[in-house]
């Protein structure tokens, strides 16, 4: 599979304001979003809820993995495999 890295997903416009996702890697094929979650996200919860369920309105499906995930990076890429 092909994944592309810190993609741009999408833009959309609400209140005069322009909006962009960027994915940190992004497979078209499967229409996966893998995001890559460090400390910061322990306080953007609802932030992240809110942009997954636009993604997943777009049909997009997100895996999320903790930056602590990274340390054993063979799990990660089985945990990928397995959600492809």
């Amino acid at each position: 599979m092909k994944f592309l890295r810190q993609h741009p997903l999408f833009y959309f416009s609400l209140n005069k304001r322009t909006y962009l996702f960027i994915a940190d890697f992004y497979c078209a094929e499967k229409k996966l979003v893998v995001e890559l979650d460090g400390k910061m996200h322990d306080y953007t919860k609802e932030y992240d809820a809110n942009r997954d369920a636009v993604m997943y309105n777009r049909e997009l499906n997100v895996l999320r993995i903790k930056n602590e995930e990274l340390e054993n990076l063979d799990s990660v890429l089985l945990k990928i495999k397995n959600y492809l």
